[in-house]
């Protein structure tokens, strides 16, 4: 057992080193590279630390643990499988919608809410689409933001995703087992110049804008849509980011993430959470305006453990592509439109 301990204790302290590199690079001043919402980061760690010393939040552990493990999922050679069953299947579905679109209409654009550490927006990108990544997280911003801008070379940290948790190992290797980030240069994975962007703030409040109404050629939604106060405006925000024509690929559960905190039907606020079924969801965004076009079930893991004698993380997933229809087929969504004449109408 002091032994487990020790060889512990040197796992805890190589993630400390993974994440100590990841914060020094989020400086203020003339020679960062880091975002500009994101250089005060490491200002903000060392005030933090100041005031509270070796106390950190149970949300902040928490947040630091899955991070580590989508760092594993997203970023080594263990998470390929899992990447496969997800992001493999939206990138195919992509290439598949946009086959035969003329290459002097350049390529397709992509957004991707919840991108989290960005490995889908990069595969996308890989394919010669275009993507913009959008997270909410801090802490996944922070992560993303240094692996597709800091790290030198494939390989170049060995870090251990399961050493935090004590529950359900076979053994102590498998508990204390390194991988080795990233798998791959994320750089090589970008064909050319002004093919990907990343942008920070709650999707529902950054893309409901204006400027971004007919934007993209799609939108891929990987365990995203659940993530939502309300389900229903990501939906509409969609209808308002796609171009027509455009469409949105998803594939995810429903694990409502604020269903606990607000519950069905709650009005408490930001607490808010709407939980619809599949079929709700399908014949709400069918009542919007959308075209389905692909529908089915699949399995996908999300953060699993390999090597764990509980293998519970794996989903019957929604995997639908949705079509906005062509400009003049239905020039706003039914909603807007008998919003609209019943306006005119209380005018009359």
């Amino acid at each position: 057992m002091p032994g487990k301990i020790a060889e512990a204790r040197q796992c805890i302290y190589r993630n400390h080193l993974f994440l100590s590199a990841m914060l020094a690079m989020f400086v203020e001043g003339e020679d960062s590279y880091a975002p500009p919402h994101l250089a005060p980061a490491n200002a903000a760690a060392d005030e933090l630390e100041a005031k509270a010393g070796s106390c950190v939040a149970p949300y902040d552990h928490d947040r630091v643990r899955y991070v580590l493990k989508n760092v594993a999922r997203d970023w080594s050679e263990e998470g390929a499988p899992e990447r496969a069953q997800s992001y493999g299947r939206i990138c195919a579905e992509l290439r598949r919608l946009f086959a035969g679109r003329p290459a002097a209409a350049g390529p397709p654009s992509v957004l991707v809410p919840g991108a989290g550490l960005a490995r889908l927006c990069l595969e996308i990108v890989n394919l010669g689409f275009q993507a913009e990544g959008n997270e909410f997280s801090y802490h996944m911003l922070l992560a993303s933001a240094y692996l597709l801008n800091g790290v030198d070379r494939k390989r170049q940290w060995s870090i251990h995703p399961w050493v935090h948790s004590s529950c359900n190992h076979l053994s102590t290797e498998d508990q204390l087992r390194a991988v080795q980030v990233p798998d791959v240069h994320p750089a090589s994975l970008v064909p050319g110049p002004g093919l990907l962007s990343m942008s920070a703030g709650d999707f529902g409040e950054v893309y409901a804008g204006p400027q971004y109404a007919s934007c993209f050629d799609a939108v891929a939604a990987c365990f995203f849509l659940d993530t939502a106060h309300n389900i229903l405006q990501y939906l509409q925000v969609i209808w308002h980011v796609l171009k027509p024509g455009g469409h949105l690929v998803n594939l995810g559960p429903l694990l409502y993430h604020w269903a606990e905190a607000g519950g069905s039907g709650s009005s408490g606020g930001e607490q808010q959470s709407v939980e619809l079924s599949l079929e709700e969801v399908k014949a709400a965004a069918l009542q919007l305006g959308f075209r389905l076009v692909r529908d089915e079930l699949v399995d996908a893991a999300f953060l699993a453990n390999q090597r764990s004698m509980m293998q519970g993380s794996t989903y019957r997933c929604s995997f639908f592509t949705l079509q906005k229809p062509e400009a003049g087929r239905a020039a706003q969504p039914p909603v807007q439109r008998r919003q609209q004449q019943q306006q005119q109408q209380a005018a009359a």
